[in-house]
């Protein structure tokens, strides 16, 4: 009769200690779901900090949950905390080597802080697993554009484009590297396919801009570069271009007030120094011109001696236009 007890016992442990491990899997289970719907909602508010907590609490029950691995390093990159990142996104690619997401998101992570090695080792990574994706191989051309790979970058973005043929982004980045190269056509070509495309932005209204002038288009290049300041107006290579372009077609009020404004933003931008100074010079401010000369001189002498130059040159072409000029109004002369 003992032993009859002692088995019934035995037996009921079993089984109540069965169904305590099947409802604390259940449990647990159910946690990780709340905790990851919670984290989900945090991260898609920006709330960072709330969402890492969330996502700790799934990864202490389950240390290998990708979705919290993954996205804990898009928190900790969010908050400028890159390290924390990395070791998230390389836990998760040892975890599944085959996910090109992860890989890309490590070559951006080794883009952001100049190692541009490492940054085309992954993102070359995440288009040999996804060769269809326009953003791995956007990725991986700009990086071989910023490496000075032109003939690399190139393939690369012609393929994303071929994806994706009316992304901004993509357009933008083949005209930064048709510039890089000389091709000034067709750097303009992408830059307003970019502008078309629905591309916006200070850069590209710059570039753009920047072309357009190097190609001669001094009078459409204009309108770019006070589209551009519209949207940042302390963009000093751009208030320097919009300057030289008044600049060289005589409005020296006009190239007063950018370079001064430049000058303001940067008191040691001294290509604006000198184009300020030269524009006093050639607008009868002498006393203004003056100054800027001597403080030139003893900042680095020549670039007192480049303004001076400026200046000539200037007068030079002045002169020149005068005379023909006045060559068609007397014909005879």
């Amino acid at each position: 009769m003992t032993d009859m007890r002692n088995m019934l016992f035995k037996n009921a442990f079993t089984i109540l200690l069965f169904f305590a491990v099947i409802t604390g899997s259940v449990v647990g289970s159910d946690s990780v779901k709340v905790y990851t719907q919670k984290a989900a909602v945090a991260l898609k508010n920006s709330n960072y900090r709330q969402a890492l907590e969330n996502y700790a609490h799934v990864l202490r029950l389950d240390s290998t949950n990708m979705e919290a691995i993954r996205n804990s390093g898009v928190a900790y990159s969010s908050l400028g905390n890159q390290n924390e990142a990395r070791k998230c996104y390389l836990r998760a690619l040892a975890l599944d080597p085959k996910s090109a997401k992860t890989a890309n998101s490590l070559g951006v992570i080794y883009s952001g802080e100049g190692n541009s090695r490492e940054a085309i080792k992954y993102f070359q990574q995440a288009v040999t697993l996804d060769s269809s994706n326009a953003l791995n191989l956007t990725n991986l051309g700009q990086e071989y554009a910023r490496a000075g790979q032109i003939s690399k970058a190139l393939p690369a973005l012609r393929r994303a484009a071929m994806l994706s043929p009316d992304h901004p982004v993509i357009a933008y980045h083949l005209g930064n590297c048709f510039a890089s190269s000389g091709n000034l056509d067709s750097a303009e070509y992408y830059f307003s396919l970019s502008l078309e495309s629905g591309g916006k932005t200070p850069e590209l209204f710059y570039h753009l801009g920047t072309v357009k002038n190097m190609l001669g288009k001094s009078d459409e290049a204009e309108p770019f570069f006070k589209k551009g300041l519209a949207l940042n107006p302390e963009h000093i290579s751009m208030l320097q271009s919009l300057g030289l372009i008044y600049f060289s077609t005589g409005r020296y009020m006009e190239a007063i007030e950018q370079f001064s404004r430049a000058i303001k933003i940067d008191s040691v931008y001294y290509p604006a120094w000198m184009g300020l100074g030269a524009s006093y010079s050639l607008s009868q401010m002498v006393p203004q011109a003056d100054s800027i000369l001597f403080h030139l001189m003893a900042v680095d002498s020549a670039m007192g001696f480049q303004m001076l130059d400026i200046i000539s040159q200037e007068q030079i072409k002045r002169n020149k236009a005068r005379r023909e000029a006045s060559q068609k109004q007397n014909p005879e002369q």
